[in-house]
């Protein structure tokens, strides 16, 4: 909602608009939330917040698997060239990008 703006909830349907001071025009207009009639909201906002909390700490978890998993690999590749230049015999020294100068 801007400065020059101001909400409008409508008491028949319950609709929300946004509508421009000097103007009179409407800029935005929401629809009646949908509610289920019966039904426990901090229930379902329960339920939903359990779901949530569950799925971001499979995630999380899932997050620190890949990782050792990832740190695994590269772990494995360095070995790998390692092995490879010992048996190469090349035992000079790579090329110091300070010394380029």
């Amino acid at each position: 909602m801007g400065e020059g703006t101001f909400l409008i909830d409508c008491p028949c349907c319950k609709a929300r608009i946004e509508v421009d001071r000097k103007t009179g025009k409407v800029l935005k207009h929401w629809e009646k939330p949908q509610v289920k009639e019966g039904g426990d909201l901090m229930a379902e906002a329960m339920k939903k917040m359990q779901a949530d909390k569950t799925r971001l700490d499979d995630y999380f978890s899932n997050a620190g698997k890949s990782m050792e998993q990832k740190k695994k690999e590269l772990e494995e590749q360095f070995e790998k060239e390692k092995k490879r230049i010992e048996e190469s015999g090349d035992k000079s020294k790579p090329i110091n990008p300070m010394d380029l100068d």
